[in-house]
């Protein structure tokens, strides 16, 4: 029957970690994820069971059978897990409606907050104190059951739970909330907590035999408990301190192993489950010994000074993690089964590094319930022992996260943990340790030893900065410890935060747990350099600059302005270089951050030296819940959204709030990478905004960053360049190429008509309650995915996006490219640098500079120009079009609307001259007529081409390219059947997840569907 409990308490232990985490998800949706708000979920949580624990503790001896009630309380909190979901939103809802708007101080302000914590409290604690009750009410019936071996009776309740909870954490991260999202991963945990309930009163049905409840009679009091208080006060102190210890080495290597492992959810997820399943296991190994062990006491000491050594002991172990991480890191391949062995392996590293700690740990409730139960206390010392135990856990995190961490720093916080857990055994053996014999004195001098061992330990274990702020998770690179200098590193409250400059080149990185969030190159910041020198924006730097500058100019004349996460601050800085801002709010989760973007003055000067700059320290979804103010601009720039908690600055749900912080012709701006991130992790964020805005565009910041602008407004979204001549920001971009609007047009992708069809089609909408972003990004991280599909949107030379849109571009003018990561640009500077030297005699182009690419184009252009000029027709006509299409390409590449008819009148005459095949014709003027948009010569000419490629012929034209032209030329011609049928015909061609033809594809569906519509509309007239 034991065995049936302990199944049925596994189950229980799974719900009640899945509870937890689901919950710490939802309350932080509400209330945030900085550092405070995490920590007060967790001590509402822990606050609730420990209230449970020792209300009940206290009272199950009077309770005649206490595994019914046990039931009762299961199926309890099952029924609250299925109405969480409806009884969250419904209470929020009614918060942000009518509550916060009538509260004074807006966000941040103590109404708000005490309204906030209040409403969570309610959310959670009533729960929070069903599941203390658990542990107490079943092991009271279990012990009633087994009263000869309480030692291992609480061992194994202690395991099962245990085991339960460890595996709870993986299944919910890994599986439930991914097929389930968070509703349906509650559901699970209710029905779990169902079956437990019914088997349990099954299992009551065969252990209350007899009428009067004789099997179920309580642990009768033995008179020694009275005689020894003492010893009661002694092990609930030991109780309650070593679980302030647990706390403080839970949050210390959470964050240590945030930097081996990354910050990211899953992460957190694996090195919860290791630090519980080492707990599980130290409770299981002591169930088989508790009841034979002589002296009791004296073991829990011992266990106790052995626990604080060796979570000391690893430090060593811990500093090497980071060349494991490297090593496995070029082990697994990029494979869907190299991530799986990657996340197993990293979970090794969790045990390796937490297990011999926490095994210790494992120990001692077990150890120290069985005592006080053995010595009279009876039933109460389990709810007495939980209860204490949790509020030790309280404690522990209040004082490890808030107020030790930022003053010791994490190998420290480690090492007073370890003190705490070493003092508890020694107050254990004190009469043992402090006696003048022979034996006590050898025991003091292990005291002293264990002491030595300690400050050795946190003297010589040396935490090397190059290696904590390596982001070793990312590439498996370890920089060697004299490639940087370090003007800033901090452990904050949410994040370790490092400013790092690089010997070789003097980049200046600012990093958070290790992953860069911002860079500068010397030029930003050192005035002795030439000041005549121009330089390209490469790197980080064209994204801090092309941020800032493109939102302001969808909203020239913004007044007030935010900026999510502070970053290096240079976004918040040039956005004060607008004259006509009045206040700018930039909203960081981490104080430390805003310390370290120091070092990046004078880039960032006005976000530190402008009476019109205003940081707040808090998380921006609880800032815009809360507040009531509306921004002209707000720009969000958080981290990426791997990163644990950011992903929710992604979600449908915020923008559908942050959208009421806009002024009604406010514009938003979303960052947003394309690296280390799949196409459909992308269209999930690009779908949450279309659900929410009526305009959106899409413009590179760099070759692999977008950034988003949305509003909801009548008037499309259009850039005023006006404000690249405002003084401040002029002035900041003084050692900048030129930035003109002819580059700026050219980083446009595109906007609402080119993606929604596809986005409601296709696309799974990143939700709070839904998070595919969360669960997807750190395996697309690991497998370093690219976004491929949009990247290829601002590359090739036939620009789908620019007709669909009927927005030309012309011919390039500027032959330096200012952001030559973007390939659109860098292709119009070759552009113009190409034709500014074929525009020279031969002589004028033999004292011309040339770069790698000019004297490539150079050469293939004159190679091409030199076989027309001979008039003979070439060896292979195949070979003809690929080199014209690659010259035509260079000289047009970037451009849209506008074809070069000289070259195209050269080209001409030499296929007249050597009397050219129509198929090659037919390419030409299908180039010709994409280039010039002149729509119906490229469908006349698609219709020879795509014969030919359904006769199996060799084509002519590379078929992805001749079915984008085709299709986009036949929609501009409104002929959509003959689209279709295009699309069709060289459906089997294309590659799978091909993004442009995906794009087409819904694009024709969502013509054909408002096909009718737009004909009735067009008949009633």
């Amino acid at each position: 029957m034991l065995l049936l409990l302990s199944l049925a308490f596994v189950l229980s232990g799974a719900a009640g970690l899945i509870y937890e985490t689901i919950w710490t998800r939802y309350l932080g949706l509400f209330v945030g994820h900085a550092a405070y708000a995490q920590i007060i979920v967790l001590v509402i949580f822990l606050g609730g069971m420990s209230l449970g624990a020792l209300a009940v503790g206290g009272r199950s001896a009077r309770l005649r059978r206490p595994l019914l009630w046990y039931a009762a309380v299961e199926f309890a909190v099952g029924a609250i897990g299925f109405e969480f979901h409806g009884l969250f939103v419904r209470a929020t809802d009614f918060a942000y409606a009518a509550i916060f708007p009538h509260l004074a101080g807006g966000a941040g302000g103590l109404g708000v907050m005490a309204a906030q914590w209040s409403l969570a409290a309610l959310l959670i604690l009533p729960q929070s104190v069903l599941l203390g009750a658990t542990f107490p009410l079943m092991s009271a019936g279990a012990l009633r059951h087994a009263r000869a071996e309480p030692g291992r009776v609480l061992g194994l309740l202690y395991f099962t739970n245990s085991i339960g909870a460890a595996a709870g954490a993986l299944i919910a991260g890994f599986y439930l909330i991914g097929a389930f999202g968070l509703p349906g991963t509650l559901l699970t945990a209710g029905v779990l907590n169902f079956v437990v309930a019914l088997a349990v009163v099954a299992a009551t049905r065969v252990l209350y035999v007899d009428d009067d409840g004789a099997t179920a009679a309580p642990l009768p009091p033995i008179a020694e408990s009275a005689q020894r208080p003492e010893e009661w006060r002694l092990l609930l102190t030991v109780s309650f301190g070593t679980a302030v210890a647990s706390f403080v080495y839970e949050i210390a290597w959470i964050r240590m192993l945030s930097l081996v492992l990354g910050a990211a959810t899953h992460s957190f997820e694996l090195m919860l489950s290791a630090f519980i399943l080492g707990i599980a296991l130290g409770a299981w190994w002591i169930r088989g010994r508790a009841d034979a062990m002589d002296r009791p006491l004296y073991a829990l000491g011992m266990v106790q000074w052995i626990m604080g050594t060796l979570a000391v002991a690893t430090l060593p172990l811990y500093t090497s993690s980071f060349d494991w991480m490297a090593v496995l890191i070029r082990t697994f391949d990029t494979t869907d089964a190299g991530y799986r062995g990657f996340v197993v392996a990293r979970y090794g590293i969790c045990l390796l590094i937490m297990l011999p700690a926490t095994f210790c740990a494992g120990i001692t409730l077990p150890l120290i319930t069985k005592i006080l139960v053995k010595r009279g206390a009876g039933e109460r010392a389990v709810g007495a022992v939980y209860g204490v135990n949790t509020l030790g856990s309280i404690v522990g995190v209040i004082l490890a996260g808030l107020v030790l961490m930022p003053v010791l720093g994490l190998k420290w916080l480690l090492i007073a943990g370890a003190g705490v857990d070493i003092a508890l055994g020694v107050l254990i053996l004190r009469p043992r340790v402090l006696g003048g014999d022979a034996v006590g004195r050898a025991r003091f001098g292990f005291l002293a030893a264990t002491v030595g061992f300690l400050l050795f330990n946190g003297m010589l274990v040396r935490f090397d900065r190059w290696k904590l702020s390596s982001g070793v998770f990312r590439h498996g690179l370890l920089p060697g410890p004299g490639a940087y200098t370090f003007p800033f590193y901090k452990d904050g409250r949410t994040a370790t935060v490092s400013v790092r400059r690089s010997r070789a080149d003097g980049y200046l990185t600012l990093a958070t747990n290790g992953k860069p969030d911002a860079s500068i190159g010397p030029f930003w910041e050192d005035s002795t350099l030439d000041p005549g020198a121009l330089h390209p924006l490469q790197e980080d730097q064209s994204t801090q600059v092309l941020l800032p500058l493109i939102g302001l100019a969808h909203a020239p004349d913004a007044r007030d302005i935010a900026v999510i996460g502070q970053g290096s601050g240079m976004t918040s800085s040039l956005l004060l270089g607008s004259p006509e801002v009045k206040q700018l709010v930039t909203v960081e989760i981490e104080p430390q951050m805003v310390n370290a973007s120091r070092a990046f003055e004078p880039a960032n000067h006005r976000v530190f030296d402008d009476p019109r700059s205003r940081i707040v320290i808090d998380d921006a979804k609880a800032y815009f819940a809360a507040t009531g103010r509306r921004f002209d601009l707000i720009i969000s720039e958080p981290s990426n959204p791997w990163v644990s908690g950011v992903s929710g600055l992604f979600t449908t749900e915020f923008y559908a709030r942050v959208r009421h912080n806009l002024t009604p012709n406010g514009v938003l701006g979303q960052w947003l990478h394309l690296y280390e991130i799949s196409d459909s992790l992308v269209a999930s964020v690009l779908a949450a905004i279309d659900q929410n805005f009526s305009q959106y565009q899409v413009y590179f910041t760099s070759n692999s960053d977008i950034l988003i602008l949305a509003a909801n407004r009548a008037a499309p979204l259009a850039p005023d360049w006006k404000v690249l001549a405002y003084p401040g920001i002029a002035h900041d971009l003084r050692r900048a190429l030129p930035m003109t609007p002819e580059a700026l047009d050219a980083m446009r992708l595109g906007g609402r008509r080119l993606l929604h069809p596809y986005l409601i089609t296709q696309a799974q909408v990143n939700s709070d309650y839904y998070p595919v972003l969360d669960l997807g990004a750190e395996r697309t991280r690991f497998l370093h995915q690219q976004a491929v599909g949009l990247e290829s949107l601002g590359e090739g030379r036939f620009d789908v996006v620019a007709a669909l849109a009927a927005r030309p571009r012309g011919f390039a003018t500027q032959p330096l490219p200012v952001t030559p990561e973007i390939a659109r640009v860098d292709a119009l500077a070759l552009q113009a640098r190409l034709r500014r030297v074929l525009a020279m005699t031969p002589a004028q182009r033999a004292g011309v500079p040339r770069d790698s690419a000019l004297a490539g184009a150079l050469y293939r252009t004159e190679r091409f120009e030199a076989l027309m000029a001979v008039g003979a027709p070439p060896a292979d006509w195949h070979l003809w079009v690929d080199s014209f299409r690659d010259v035509e390409a260079l000289l047009h590449d970037g451009s849209a609307g506008v074809a070069d008819e000289s070259f195209y009148g050269r080209v001409d005459r030499y296929l007249a001259r050597a009397a050219a095949p129509p198929d090659v014709r037919a390419a030409v003027d299908f180039t010709h007529g994409l280039a010039a948009w002149d729509f119906a010569q490229a469908s006349r000419a698609a219709d020879t081409l795509i014969g030919e490629f359904l006769h199996d012929s060799l084509p002519w034209v590379p078929i992805p390219a001749l079915r984008n032209g085709t299709v986009v030329a036949r929609i501009r011609l409104g002929d959509l059947a003959g689209a279709q049928r295009a699309f069709r015909d060289m459906a089997t061609a294309s590659q799978p997840g091909d993004f442009v033809a995906q794009l087409l594809a819904a694009d024709l569906v969502l013509r054909e569907r408002d096909r009718p519509r737009r004909s009735g509309a067009a008949g009633a007239h």
